[in-house]
């Protein structure tokens, strides 16, 4: 099989890539597992925000709301996100405003008493308040996921899943994937193998970026009234999260736990810290949990994702280290992607919101080590 342009790896960030190169180049994507978004992608807590993360993140967040609210039906539904200090740290709240930025309608400072009556887990006389974002909102990750693949097969996207690249050589001007039933040569290869982007780059003779896989693990309670109507809530200084899902809560400890690449479980002693927070910090009693799952989050040093072409390998391509940003930032980080590739820039959509190559380059990481 030859083609223009071979990504490696099914997640969010394979298919975006995939659905935005499609129109314009001749696409292959190849997925190890029998299904797509297998991993990271289907283990996310999904909230579209654009105060969390670094300046890029919340650029790249930014430059991704006009795809996911112009679906139809859209794939972000208003929710809210409410970072919570305890009532003996309200410096915590002076600290988020100093991260993120100048507030206003879309990101303000809230009292105890209407964090209490947005969320009656949190008494009133517990907080020293919070920072709200009204314009947060529930991402649709399933219908995300499901536009990019139709876009990128509608447009001629060939997609193989169960089909793990055993080797990666470049011959003669071409990348040869050996995948085990099958050779495929391609102009350019897109590496977006998440947590295993440094073993692909390995198998190609690509110097790694040092990607750092991290486990956070995740469990679904019910909290004992019906919370479809609150907020996500965070704890100003990233020791947990809540949030509603249907007629139940997920929480977590929103641990960091390094990891090597791997179908991750969730280790029990992180599920029982993150309780214990949670109960700590709200009114809840939580004793058992309805079920448990954990999945990888892949950073880069500077947790800004990796979008680029390697600066010493001809047509080897980086889609990497979106952490826990990377659905919310999906649609802009694969219109970069396809714009670096076939144009040499980022799209002119994207670059309005303040967006540079040099800023996703994987070229800044090599200078770091």
């Amino acid at each position: 099989m030859d083609t223009d342009v071979l990504v490696i790896g099914g997640g969010i960030a394979g298919v975006s890539a995939a659905a935005a190169l499609a129109p314009r180049a001749d696409v292959v994507l190849v997925e190890a597992e029998p299904t797509l978004g297998y991993h990271a992608t289907g283990r996310s807590a999904a909230l579209y925000t654009e105060r969390y993360g670094y300046g890029t993140i919340r650029n790249l967040a930014r430059a991704s709301r006009g795809y996911l609210t112009a679906a139809d039906p859209p794939l972000v539904a208003d929710r809210g996100l409410i970072f919570v200090a305890p009532r003996d740290d309200p410096k915590a709240l002076d600290q988020l405003e100093s991260d993120f930025g100048p507030t206003g309608p879309w990101f303000h400072r809230i009292s105890p008493d209407e964090v209490a009556r947005m969320c009656p887990l949190f008494p009133s006389d517990t907080v020293a308040g919070g920072m709200y974002e009204p314009g947060a909102g529930d991402i649709d990750v399933d219908g995300l996921q499901n536009t990019f693949v139709v876009a990128a097969r509608s447009n001629g996207t060939t997609i193989l899943p169960a089909s793990p690249v055993e080797g990666l050589r470049r011959v003669d001007g071409r990348w040869i994937a050996t995948t085990g039933s099958s050779d495929i040569t391609a102009r350019v290869v897109v590496n977006a193998a998440g947590a295993w982007g440094d073993r692909i780059a390995a198998m190609a003779g690509v110097n790694p970026l040092g990607l750092m896989p991290m486990v956070r693990s995740v469990f679904t309670f019910d909290p004992g009234q019906d919370p479809r109507d609150w907020p996500m809530v965070v704890d100003a200084r990233e020791q947990w999260y809540i949030k509603p899902e249907g007629p139940f809560m997920i929480g977590s400890a929103a641990s960091e736990i390094p990891s090597e690449p791997r179908d991750v479980k969730a280790p029990e002693i992180d599920i029982a810290l993150g309780i214990e927070r949670v109960n700590a910090a709200t009114n809840l009693s939580i004793r058992s949990v309805r079920n448990t799952w954990a999945g990888l989050r892949t950073f880069t040093e500077d947790r800004v994702p990796a979008v680029g072409f390697d600066d010493a390998h001809e047509g080897f391509f980086w889609l990497v280290g979106q952490g826990g940003y990377g659905i919310k930032t999906s649609p802009a980080v694969g219109s970069v992607a396809a714009g670096l590739i076939l144009d040499g820039r980022i799209p002119e959509h994207v670059a309005a919101f303040g967006l540079t190559e040099q800023e996703l380059s994987p070229a800044r990481l090599r200078r770091r080590m």
